[in-house]
């Protein structure tokens, strides 16, 4: 994360706080606008802070196993609302241990926080979630020249999937891409974005010798030109330039095909 996503996630946590002490839910309405506003913007960000690194932790978790998005995404607010609940508890009870927020109102008051939590989360996943689809992709790399192998290649495999793609994109694809509610297809002479799921596009590939390398990632095994490695993580070498990511999970499968 760059300084201006930070900047730009706490301006919108602020403002999410603000609305919040104007609204003054769970009976806070009673308090003065001034400690209504100090009391929920400052909870917001303290929840902010707690909440941000176990979603990354968890969207790091679904791109390294089998665990869907959002049940990830599910978790770590459940569990971010612990510590959470614990702090407010805490400070509205007093600053005593003793306080009836850490105990028999304790399941209410975590209800109330990771309700909020799961509010916060689905809206900013939906606006900085939109702001990725509007940015510009990066442009794939130029082609490479093609090899004599590729270019015994048969024209128009026998597979569904072809018959969707640009006639002015060939026939020999090297890779997929899952964008959204998109599949984008890299061929060697460029690509297209095509309206469909991975999974389905993958399916139409029947009988195309590839496999999926990532959860948004599929591969052509007779593009592949090499491993790229830098550190734990890894990537295949492709023929058209461009580096697929491969999951950790997946590089036992890659190494048992002898893909690597």
């Amino acid at each position: 994360m760059n300084f201006r996503q930070l900047a730009i996630e706490l301006f919108v946590m602020a403002a999410i706080g603000a609305v919040l002490a104007l609204l003054g839910p769970f009976g806070t309405y009673a308090m003065p606008v001034a400690l209504r506003l100090a009391y929920w913007i400052g909870f917001i960000l303290i929840g902010y802070a707690i909440f941000r690194p176990v979603q990354t932790a968890a969207l790091w978790l679904a791109e390294e196993t089998l665990i869907p998005r959002w049940s990830a995404l599910m978790i770590a607010g459940a569990l971010a609302s612990l510590p959470l609940t614990g702090l407010i508890g805490f400070a509205i009870g007093g600053m005593t241990t003793g306080s009836r927020y850490l105990g028999s109102d304790f399941p209410i008051l975590y209800l109330q926080v990771a309700g909020i939590g799961y509010a916060i989360l689905f809206l900013t996943r939906a606006i900085f979630r939109e702001a990725e689809s509007e940015a510009p992709a990066s442009p794939a790399p130029p082609p490479k020249p093609l090899t004599p192998q590729e270019l015994a290649l048969p024209q128009r495999p026998d597979a569904p999937f072809f018959d969707r793609l640009p006639p002015e994109l060939g026939d020999h694809l090297v890779c997929l891409e899952m964008q959204d509610h998109y599949v984008k297809a890299y061929t060697l002479k460029g690509a297209a974005m095509i309206l469909m799921r991975l999974k389905d596009a993958m399916a139409e590939l029947d009988g195309v010798e590839g496999m999926q390398v990532h959860r948004s990632w599929w591969v052509a095994r007779e593009h592949v030109r090499g491993v790229d490695r830098d550190g734990r993580k890894m990537g295949l070498e492709l023929a058209n330039g461009m580096i697929a990511p491969v999951s950790r999970n997946r590089q036992a499968d890659l190494k048992t095909a002898g893909w690597i």
